[in-house]
């Protein structure tokens, strides 16, 4: 059978085209806490998974937990106050504050309480677990140890400002962020402050990796601080607020801002690599895969973004029914998150079935030089910009259209030489 030149010519360009049709998740379920038009059960902490059940907790004081398979509820347990916070999972229990001061152990299979822990002011950061001992932070500046099997209380300190983030541990220390702008470095076994630093206006949660700890302001600026006295390494600003904790992968740190950016900054030099664009407010922290390479985070735009960690360019984007604050998690091939909630109702869990192959959902231009950062807040991002970042494999759709491209040109020599 004849084929003519023009006709190979034209099939091989359509397949080097490919990469620009990008592969998309689909939806395998959607579940909708609280009651249907009665609103109040918003959702910015994220999902938590144990054997088959995501954990979920609502502004309505509801922690609900749903099957990863159907969305079936399984059981709710209600606190009586809002929860702004993730909760944390040890040994079959669930361990969360709430927005009354009241800390609660719960029993994971059955949804009934263990124990409850009140302290003199909201707690609404995250937990942590650390040495057969839970440490909690609260709105009334202290930091309690408590005893998990009985909720008692070990020891508590004063870290000079309120905390409403989580808490971070490295090397046997306890790291705190407080809403006056201090991080406080605090002895696990007693309770004493090791030092205290100021780094601005309102700082969020510390990450700790490699001996440094980075962390946002709501200033809008990412510090890297050491972490045996907490001097400053460096310090760079984004457009807008941060309040939300970084994440690392390969030489970098990943944070989003609420100037609609997601951003990606050497984590040595402190300097810009590149920078998505999202269509709203980052909220939240984002989620890295790291055997492929891919970040995900939520936005103010009603989307779920999914994006190359080398080059920051966009490899598909799903729609909920709106903003997605809270950072998603990854079990078995599925992405399980949250939307944050309509006025007419409670936020929407939702299950996804990654798609099979990555293809960036446009042609992966020449990386280009670190864009300068800007010095005040701004509403109306231009591009996306990138440059070198720390070395990572190439993407499977850059190898195929280097492979096809390869074939082409392969062609064309043979063609012409007969």
């Amino acid at each position: 059978m004849f084929i003519s030149k023009i006709s190979i010519i034209a099939l091989m360009a359509i397949m080097l085209m490919a990469p620009a049709l990008a592969a998309e998740p689909t939806l395998e379920w959607s579940h909708q806490i609280g009651q249907p038009g009665q609103g109040g059960a918003y959702i910015s902490a994220s999902p938590i998974y144990n054997n088959g059940v995501l954990y979920v907790c609502s502004y309505d004081g509801v922690i609900y937990a749903i099957q990863s398979q159907s969305g079936v509820p399984q059981w709710k347990f209600n606190a009586g106050s809002t929860i702004f916070s993730t909760p944390v999972y040890r040994d079959d229990t669930l361990y969360v504050g709430t927005s009354n001061g009241t800390f609660y152990a719960i029993d994971a299979l059955w949804g009934s309480e263990k124990w409850r822990f009140k302290a003199k002011s909201n707690v609404d950061s995250t937990p942590l677990l650390m040495n057969g001992i839970v440490f909690l932070g609260s709105d009334d500046t202290n930091v309690y140890a408590l005893d998990p099997a009985s909720g008692s209380e070990l020891w508590n300190c004063s870290a000079g400002g309120g905390i409403s983030t989580a808490l971070e541990d490295y090397d046997n220390v306890i790291y705190a962020s407080t809403n006056d702008g201090k991080v406080v470095a605090i002895d696990p076994y007693n309770g004493r402050v090791r030092w205290t630093v100021n780094v601005g206006e309102r700082a969020y949660s510390p990450l700790a990796q490699e001996g440094d700890l980075y962390l946002g302001t709501y200033d809008g600026y990412l510090l890297c601080m050491e972490h045996y006295q907490g001097g400053t390494k460096w310090k760079n600003q984004t457009g807008g607020a941060i309040n939300s904790k970084p994440a690392y992968y390969g030489g970098n740190i990943y944070i989003g801002s609420w100037d609609g950016y997601l951003y990606c900054f050497n984590a040595t030099t402190g300097k810009v690599v590149w920078k998505y664009r999202t269509g709203g407010a980052i909220k939240a922290s984002p989620l890295i895969d790291k055997a492929k390479g891919v970040v995900y985070v939520g936005s103010g735009d009603n989307y779920l973004h999914a994006v190359d960690a080398s080059f920051g360019l966009p490899y598909w984007r799903y729609k909920v029914d709106s903003p997605v604050y809270s950072t998603p998690i990854i079990v078995n091939g599925k992405i399980y998150f949250c939307s944050y909630g309509a006025s007419s109702g409670g936020g929407t869990v939702y299950s996804l079935t990654l798609p099979d192959k990555l293809v960036m959902a446009t042609p992966t231009p020449g990386p280009t030089m670190a864009p300068t950062t800007t010095a005040a807040p701004t509403q109306t991002p231009v591009v996306v910009t990138s440059r070198p970042p720390s070395p990572t494999p190439a993407s499977p759709g850059c190898q195929l259209a280097s492979a096809l491209g390869a074939m082409l040109c392969a062609f064309a020599l043979a063609y012409n030489r007969r």
